[in-house]
C-alpha cells in the first residue's frame, strides 16, 4: 500500500484541486448524495454497539464487556487486534524516513517541492503554508502516518508511535462529523474539504495499512484503540451516506477506503451491507470510467494506473472476505492491465499526456523504472508471460508487432520494437474527459528514439500553487498539434483509420479543433525494421476560421538548429538526434520560442519550440507535410518531401498519396479511408 501510494505521488496522481472540479458530464450514477443527511460522529463509548460481538474471535471482548465492563473490554479487543497482526521486526531505515518522523514528533510536516513547515504546539489542520492546495489535501489525507509506522518499525522507537496516537487523536476531536462534514476551507471555500470523497478514502486506507504495525505500541492505548475504531466507523457512516455521485478517479478511491475498512476490521457489524453496497457502487463506477478497451477516461497515464492498482486491491480484498465481484468488473481490469503494457514507453513509463508526470530513469536498471513493479505484478496476477517479459525485456514472450491502438480512447503506441535502442512514438486524440486533467491538446504526441526522448510532452507541471504556470502548460499551442492563431481547441477526436502489421502503421484521426473547422492527421510509420524508420505526418484542415495554421514542434531541452531555406528542424545530442522537415501548400515561415516541459511535479526545464506557420487566404483548406527522422549520431539524413501539398485536401474518402525520399531511397505512402 504504502509503496503504491509513493509510486502514484511520484507520477503526479493521488490529487484534486479545486479548478479541477468542474467535470464535463459524462454519465450519471444510479445513486447519489442526499444533501439533507444530517450526520453525527460515533461516540468511543458506544463502540461495542457497532462491532459483531458474537464472532467466537471476540469471545474474550465480549465476557470481558459483560463481567467487567467498557474498558476491560477494550484492553481485550486491543489484544485481539496484537495477536491477530504480528509484531514488526526492527531493522535499519534510510535517515531521509528518519529525519522526516523526527520533524513529524515537533509537528513539523513537508509535502512535495516545498520547504517544511512547522505547525507549533496548537495545529491548525487548515493551514496553507505552501500556498498549494495540495499541501492542504496531503494533510487530510494523512500522507504522514507511513513516515512515523515505517521509523517505528525499523527503530523500535516509542516516540514515533507516541506522534501518530497524538496527531491522530488531535485531528478526530478536531473533526467531528457533525461541524465539520460541511464546512468551508478558510482560503480556498472548499466545502466539506475535511471529509471530501478522496480524503477520507485515502484517510481511511492510511491509517489501516499501518494499523499493524502501530497497534503494538505502549502508546497504543485500549482508550486510544477506541477513538479510532471509532473515527474509522465515521469514515464507513460518511462513504456509505454521501458517496460521490460523479464518474470520476475520485469515486474508486474512496471506495478502496471503504473496502480497506472492512478488509482491516472485518469486525464491524455491517460487514456485509457495507460489501453490498461497495460491490455495486465500484463496478459501476469502474466501468462508467473506463472504455471497452480498458483506458481511464481522464486520458492521463498517473491516473489511469491509480484507478487500476485501487479496482485490482478491491478485487483481492472481496475475495479474500469470501466474495466476488462481477465478471465485467474482472474483465475491464484485465483491459486496464492490457492498456499498461501496450501503451508503455521504452524507458516504462507513461506518455505525459494531460496530468501525468514520468520520472526520468535514474539507473539503467530496468526494475527500478517507474512501471516494472505494475507489469511484473500483472504478470502474477493474469498469468499471462507478456507483462513481465515487456519488464524484463524478455523478447521472445512480447509481441512481433509492439504497435497498438484502442480506438475507443483514442490512444496509439507506435514502435519498432521495445527496447530502448528502438522507435516509439505515443499518440492522443480523444473524446471528452471527464475531468479537467486532461488538456486541450488532440493530434499531440511524444517521440522517443534510440534512448533519447526527443519530442517530449510538456508536461503539467503543477495542480494548484501557480495557476499561470499550470495554465500555460495546458494550453494547445505548447502540444505537436494544429492550432489557428495559436488558440485552444476543442477535444472532440475520433478514429478514422488504423491498420498496423510488422513493418508499418498508418493511424488517421480526426477532431472537431474549433466551432467551425476541423482537423485531420494522419501518420504513417514505415519500415520498422529497416535502420532508420521514420516518419510522415499530413494534416488537413477546412473551416471557416479566420486567421493563419500553425503545426507545433516542441523540442527536447538541448540545442535546436532551424534551417529555414530546407524548412528543417534538427537537434543537436551527441547520440541521437531528430530530423523534421515540413512543407506546406504555401510558403511557409519556422518560428522558434522558449518554452518548458514539466517531468515532475513543481520541476520543468526549459526547451525550444519550432512552429511552422504560412498566412492563409481565406477559408482555403490547410495541408501541411511533415517528415520525422529519427537517426543516430551528429549527421543528418538527406531527404526530400516530394508531393505536393496543394494536392492533399481534406476530401471524406478520397486516395491520398505521398512520396518522399529519405537517404536517397524513395517512399510511397497511400491512405484510403
Amino acid at each position: 500500500m504504502n509503496n503504491r501510494r509513493e509510486f502514484l505521488q511520484r507520477l503526479g496522481v493521488i490529487s484534486l484541486i479545486a479548478g479541477a472540479e468542474s467535470l464535463i458530464p459524462w454519465n450519471s450514477y444510479a445513486y447519489s448524495a442526499d444533501d439533507t443527511i444530517v450526520l453525527k460522529s460515533l461516540p468511543p463509548s458506544e463502540l461495542f454497539s457497532v462491532l459483531d460481538l458474537s464472532k467466537p474471535e471476540l469471545a474474550d471482548v465480549r465476557e470481558a464487556l459483560n463481567e467487567k465492563g467498557y474498558d476491560a473490554a477494550l484492553a481485550a479487543l486491543l489484544s485481539y487486534y496484537r495477536k491477530r497482526f504480528p509484531a514488526p521486526e526492527t531493522g535499519t531505515s534510510a535517515h531521509q524516513q528518519i529525519s522526516k518522523a523526527d520533524n513529524l514528533c515537533n509537528h513539523v510536516f513537508q509535502w512535495g517541492p516545498y520547504p517544511a513547515a512547522n505547525y507549533g504546539p496548537d495545529i491548525d489542520w487548515a493551514a496553507d503554508p505552501a500556498g498549494d492546495i495540495e499541501w492542504v489535501a496531503a494533510m487530510y489525507r494523512f500522507f504522514w502516518v507511513s513516515d512515523l509506522a515505517s521509523a517505528y518499525s525499523k527503530t523500535g522507537d516509542e516516540k514515533y508511535a507516541k506522534a501518530f496516537v497524538d496527531l491522530t487523536e488531535d485531528w478526530i476531536r478536531k473533526h467531528p462529523l457533525e461541524k465539520t462534514v460541511d464546512c468551508l476551507h478558510p482560503v480556498y471555500g472548499w466545502k466539506g474539504y475535511p471529509w471530501l470523497d478522496l480524503q477520507t478514502g485515502i484517510r481511511a486506507s492510511s491509517i489501516c495499512s499501518n494499523f499493524s504495525v502501530l497497534v503494538h505500541a505502549k502508546s497504543f492505548t485500549p482508550q486510544f484503540l477506541g477513538i479510532l475504531l471509532a473515527s474509522l466507523y465515521d469514515h464507513q457512516l460518511k462513504t456509505e451516506k454521501m458517496p460521490m455521485g460523479r464518474v470520476h478517479n475520485k469515486a474508486i478511491f474512496e471506495q478502496q477506503g471503504f473496502f480497506t475498512v472492512i478488509h482491516t476490521f472485518p469486525e464491524f457489524k455491517d460487514k456485509e451491507r457495507w460489501l453490498d453496497i461497495a460491490i455495486g457502487i465500484t463496478s459501476k463506477s469502474l466501468l462508467d470510467q473506463t472504455t471497452a478497451d480498458g483506458v481511464q477516461r481522464e486520458w492521463c497515464g498517473g491516473y489511469h494506473q491509480a484507478v487500476y492498482s485501487d479496482a485490482l486491491e478491491i478485487e483481492s480484498r472481496v475475495k479474500e472476505l469470501g466474495r466476488q465481484m462481477p465478471e465485467s468488473y474482472s474483465k475491464r481490469v484485465r483491459a486496464m492491465a492490457d492498456y499498461i503494457f501496450g501503451i508503455a514507453t521504452p524507458d516504462l513509463g507513461f506518455p505525459m499526456f494531460g496530468d501525468t508526470g514520468r520520472p526520468k530513469p535514474s539507473s539503467n536498471d530496468r526494475k527500478t523504472w517507474p512501471l516494472y513493479k505494475v507489469l511484473a505484478n500483472e504478470g502474477k496476477n493474469f498469468k499471462d508471460p507478456k507483462y513481465l517479459a515487456l519488464a524484463e525485456l524478455n523478447r521472445g514472450n512480447l509481441p512481433v508487432n509492439g504497435s497498438i491502438a484502442f480506438p475507443e480512447a483514442g490512444m496509439y503506441a507506435l514502435r519498432s520494437g521495445w527496447s530502448t535502442d528502438d522507435v516509439y512514438m505515443a499518440l492522443h486524440c480523444s473524446g471528452p474527459a471527464i475531468s479537467g486533467h486532461d488538456s486541450p491538446d488532440n493530434g499531440t504526441f511524444e517521440l522517443y528514439a534510440y534512448g533519447r526522448w526527443l519530442m517530449p510532452d510538456t508536461g503539467f507541471y503543477t495542480y494548484g500553487h501557480d495557476p499561470k504556470a499550470r495554465a500555460w502548460h495546458r494550453q494547445t499551442r505548447v502540444h505537436p498539434t494544429l492550432t489557428m492563431n495559436g488558440k485552444d481547441t476543442l477535444t472532440e477526436g475520433r478514429q478514422l483509420f488504423w491498420e498496423s502489421n510488422t513493418d508499418a502503421d498508418i493511424l488517421c484521426v480526426e477532431n472537431q479543433s474549433y466551432q467551425d473547422l476541423v482537423h485531420r492527421r494522419t501518420v504513417w510509420f514505415s519500415g520498422k525494421k529497416s535502420k532508420m524508420p521514420f516518419f510522415v505526418i499530413l494534416d488537413e484542415a477546412k473551416g471557416e476560421v479566420k486567421g493563419d495554421p500553425e503545426i507545433h514542434f516542441p523540442m527536447a531541452p538541448g540545442v535546436v538548429n532551424i534551417d529555414d531555406e530546407k524548412k528543417q528542424i534538427t537537434t543537436g545530442f551527441e547520440d541521437s538526434n531528430l530530423l523534421i522537415q515540413v512543407k506546406s501548400k504555401r510558403p511557409v515561415s519556422l518560428n522558434s520560442e522558449e518554452g518548458w516541459t514539466a517531468w515532475e511535479y513543481g520541476k520543468r526545464e526549459p526547451r525550444t519550440s519550432v512552429t511552422a506557420v504560412y498566412r492563409r487566404e481565406e477559408n482555403e483548406p490547410i495541408s501541411f507535410i511533415s517528415l520525422l527522422i529519427p537517426y543516430k549520431g551528429k549527421k543528418a539524413p538527406d531527404c526530400r518531401i516530394l508531393s505536393d501539398p496543394a494536392s492533399l485536401v481534406l476530401e471524406g474518402k478520397g486516395i491520398v498519396e505521398i512520396k518522399v525520399e529519405v537517404d536517397g531511397q524513395k517512399h510511397l505512402f497511400r491512405r484510403k479511408i
